[in-house]
């Protein structure tokens, strides 16, 4: 059942629970004030009856042993009196024989059984055959030698007959105001269930695949927030969607960049090894295809070994110890001091003591490969400078040159695996486009991020924050 269904049925049932019961409480209650007020009137009216009858009787000499004798006189006087004229009563002795009889309902014995000398007693009766309902009282009537039993009886027929009108009303009221309310918190309940379809749709559109799909929002109320955080969930969703897919092609593109950097230096070493094995060759010859093979079998042991680190650093699985990030910073200097020096550049080393968990060979290798990068973008004569700095919960690296720079809508990339600005010059080089992504992993197991900031053509600056193996930055 539809959510707009069950909350037009909830309500309506509600209504007719409250409607209805306060209703029918209403009309019963009036009811039955009506018919206290019957009972108090009849009531009354049988006092005056009886402190009437005993009067006349008084005044009459009436006893219980002239009681027949004068009864007929006493009958007189009473239907003479304008008060007793209409009055349904009847006066019988205790044996029940009948003194005076003007009332239409048959004695009830049990009553008059249950009254006795000053006090009184009613009932309610029904006539079966006329359906006529009567408040049937019961008083005694003290003589001075007895007692006489006095009934009375006042028609409330109208009373039931007013009730029943006012439930036949009822039912006809109710059952309009059920139909128009059905139908008005229908129509309202969908009006207001639409925000909650809208959703739904937008639900269906994002399980198909379109993901820009948002929901609209309406008001400020419960709905509103809920569409709000749908368009929040779609947002988290489409992002990581799209950074699925980015990795999927960058898989791909790792994939396809790592076969061609395979098959490049493979194709190679078959060459020039085929050469040497096809027949003699001249010793100049010789010599220079063995370095072509010595010099691409040592960039496929560099592409292994980068690869090797890739997938430690990617995994956790290094030894972790304090690493003396000054002396490591020395030690990376003087590593890359001959290349350097060959290229006529200038190394400058400014490190302070600080102390970092982690593990020394990724960490050399992370600053070894800065300082090829800035090498290879270094113009002969230029300087390149290596910073470390203590930081309260870290430390610090930076590698600086003043070489040809990277442009300003490459540096999102330049740490893909296989990614390579200027490709002629890095395979020239040497180069297989895994340094910087290898960089970013070491950086990311040392709880660090990389930040590159550069100005094409004049300089390059490398940041590397570092928190420590096993800090979560």
């Amino acid at each position: 059942m539809k959510i707009a269904w069950k909350v037009a049925l909830a309500t309506l049932c509600i209504l007719v629970v409250f409607f209805g019961g306060g209703s029918y409480l209403l009309i019963s209650l009036s009811f039955r004030s009506a018919l206290v007020r019957e009972v108090a009137v009849a009531q009354e009216e049988a006092q005056m009856l009886r402190l009437s009858y005993e009067a006349v009787c008084l005044a009459r000499g009436v006893t219980m042993e002239n009681m027949f004798q004068e009864g007929r006189g006493v009958a007189r006087v009473l239907e003479d009196s304008r008060y007793f004229t209409g009055r349904q009563f009847r006066v019988t002795t205790e044996t029940g024989r009948t003194v005076y009889a003007a009332m239409e309902p048959a004695s009830d014995r049990a009553l008059l059984e249950e009254v006795g000398e000053g006090s009184w007693g009613y009932s309610i009766r029904r006539e079966e055959k006329t359906g006529r309902v009567f408040i049937h009282c019961a008083d005694t009537i003290t003589l001075d030698d007895g007692v006489l039993y006095l009934e009375s009886a006042r028609d409330i027929t109208s009373l039931f007959t007013d009730r029943a009108v006012h439930y036949r009303i009822y039912r006809y009221l109710l059952l309009a105001v059920v139909s128009a309310a059905g139908g008005v918190l229908y129509l309202t309940s969908v009006w207001l269930t639409r925000p909650i379809r809208d959703l739904g749709k937008a639900a269906n559109r994002l399980a198909a695949g379109d993901y820009a799909s948002r929901a609209e929002v309406a008001g400020g109320d419960e709905v509103g927030e809920l569409a709000e955080n749908f368009n929040q969930m779609a947002d988290a969703v489409e992002k990581n969607v799209r950074a699925l897919a980015e990795s999927a092609r960058r898989q791909e593109d790792f994939t396809a960049s790592f076969v061609h950097e395979l098959k490049t230096p493979l194709t190679a070493i078959i060459g020039y090894a085929d050469m040497l094995r096809s027949g003699a060759l001249e010793e100049d010859k010789s010599r220079k295809a063995a370095g072509y093979i010595f010099s691409e079998g040592k960039r496929l042991e560099k592409l292994s070994l980068s690869l090797m680190d890739l997938l430690v650093a990617g995994h956790g699985a290094a030894e972790i110890k304090a690493v003396d990030m000054a002396r490591l910073c020395r030690q990376a200097a003087e590593a890359a001091r001959p290349a350097m020096a060959a290229r006529e550049l200038i190394l400058v080393v400014r490190a302070q003591e600080g102390s970092l968990p982690g593990n020394e060979s990724l960490l050399e290798t992370l600053l070894l490969n800065l300082l090829d990068n800035a090498r290879k973008a270094s113009a002969p004569g230029g300087t390149v400078t290596l910073e470390g700095t203590a930081l309260p919960e870290g430390y610090r690296l930076a590698v600086t040159d003043h070489g040809r720079g990277i442009p300003a809508s490459e540096l999102e990339k330049i740490t893909e695996a296989f990614y390579m600005v200027d490709k002629s010059r890095s395979r020239a080089e040497g180069g297989a486009g895994l340094g910087l992504a290898l960089c970013k992993t070491i950086a990311g197991f040392h709880g660090g991020r990389m930040e590159f900031a550069s100005r094409e053509g004049e300089w390059t600056r490398v940041d590397v924050t570092l928190g420590g193996a096993g800090h979560e930055e």
